[in-house]
């Protein structure tokens, strides 16, 4: 009866294993098109993640999918599935025939074998980041680990690395902007992260990268509460991350390294400030204007684009003034509505209003690098020349400008705009080349 009662639980476990492997996207997505070719659009629509804050996206995306195939018809064939997967979510490329052309359905699954998106797009041989190498083309091997944070968060990473053989590695964290962001920093098709750690393994430099909590837990209202700050969102996390090097042998934890970008840059002065073990620190497109004033900025240019500001626009701008306004207001309560307040909390403002980056960065002894492009709309040129103004005759910052470069160090030769960061591009070797001179 024993051996009989194992080969039950053997088969019923077979079974199991079956079921679940069956449900792999990949299976899922070839469901979609069966149901795509069959106009059984209920059954799709039933593969949606609709808890929480998703409620609110998922009707959109299912009314915009069913829109786009009363233009396309129903597929023909299904020509191939590209699968990425970056630790934490799987996207899929699904590259579909047409009668008249040929499209791409991008489909975002969460880790309950969820859809959390689900959109078409231009078809190309290339649905993802296709990274080529820098210089050396040495191989470069890079690991999927996690940070667990103070909190007791856990959150996937990458740290990437060449050859260790001979010795231990300096190592970068890279700490990422504004909003959301995956370990690779990604937007539309780039991945300025995973550029940078391509480039840099390949001079022997190590790096770590991690997804920011607010992509990790973006529809957790438990971790993204009327809390957060700007300390939980970035800094925190970011001394965390050193915590986890430690757990590999082959870094010289002499050598650590912070990389941020942007937002990240900004709070890279405070990383440092409260990690003594931090030997630098690098500021990439760092403001030294408070967050707060920069986006107006930044709205503004957006709207001149055309030389010309309409009418809705100039709404546009006088709410997000408004707001700002609201924010530096002494009266600024934690009773404010997050919509009256850019969708922050007022405990989020507020820390960001008390924190000045160039005092921080004033007060450090450690390597400073500071980085910008001329084309930066986000962090224009005047920002970097603040900083030159306010670190003046400190020994150990550096500058550096780059006349050709964007907010995302990507290379072009006209006014920048949003729309300049769908298109394809990788850091230019001269900057990676910068970063590990100064690293080394």
């Amino acid at each position: 009866m024993r051996v009989l009662h194992f080969r039950i639980i053997a088969l019923l476990l077979l079974f199991f294993v079956l079921k679940i492997k069956a449900q792999t996207p990949e299976a899922i997505s070839r469901q979609i098109f069966n149901h795509l070719k069959s106009k059984d659009y209920a059954k799709i629509d039933a593969l949606f993640d609709t808890t929480g804050i998703l409620k609110l996206v998922t009707y959109a995306q299912q009314e915009q999918y069913k829109k786009d195939l009363s233009e396309f018809g129903s597929p023909k064939e299904l020509i191939r599935i590209d699968e990425e997967d970056n630790g934490f979510k799987k996207r899929i490329a699904m590259a579909l025939q047409f009668a008249a052309e040929k499209q791409t359905l991008y489909i975002v699954f969460n880790p309950k074998g969820k859809i959390e998106d689900l959109a078409f797009d231009t078809y190309t041989e290339t649905p993802f980041f296709q990274l080529r190498g820098y210089k050396g083309f040495a191989e470069v091997t890079d690991l999927t680990t996690s940070v667990k944070t103070r909190d007791g968060l856990t959150l996937g990473a990458n740290i990437a690395f060449g050859d260790t053989s001979k010795q231990k590695s300096p190592l970068v964290i890279f700490v990422h902007g504004s909003g959301p962001a995956d370990r690779d920093e990604t937007l539309g098709p780039n991945k300025p992260f995973r550029d940078l750690a391509q480039g840099l393994a390949q001079q022997g430099i190590a790096s770590l990268r991690y997804d920011k909590r607010t992509f990790a837990y973006q529809y957790d209202s438990k971790v993204l509460n009327d809390n957060l700050t700007i300390y939980e969102e970035t800094v925190y996390d970011a001394v965390d991350a050193v915590k986890t090097a430690r757990l590999f042998s082959f870094i010289d934890l002499n050598r650590i390294y912070i990389v941020g970008h942007s937002q990240g840059a900004m709070c890279a002065p405070k990383i440092a400030e409260l990690c003594p073990e931090i030997k630098g620190i690098v500021m990439m497109a760092a403001p030294v204007t408070n967050l707060v004033d920069i986006i107006p900025q930044q709205v503004e240019y957006i709207a001149m684009l055309n030389d010309t500001i309409s009418n809705a626009e100039q709404m546009q701008i006088t709410s997000v003034k408004w707001m700002v306004d609201k924010i530096k207001s002494p009266s600024l309560s934690d009773k404010t509505p997050k919509g009256m307040l850019m969708g922050a909390s007022a405990h989020y403002w507020k820390s960001v209003l008390n924190y000045n980056q160039a005092a921080t960065a004033k007060g450090l002894k450690i390597p400073v690098f500071i980085m910008n492009g001329a084309r930066d709309y986000q962090v224009p040129e005047k920002e970097f020349n603040a900083w030159k103004k306010e670190l003046a005759g400190k020994p150990n910052v550096q500058f550096m400008l780059y006349p050709k470069l964007n907010h995302l160090f990507l290379e072009g030769d006209r006014r920048s705009e949003p729309a300049e960061y769908e298109i394809p591009g990788h850091i230019p070797q001269y900057v990676i080349d910068d970063l590990a001179k100064f690293i080394k």
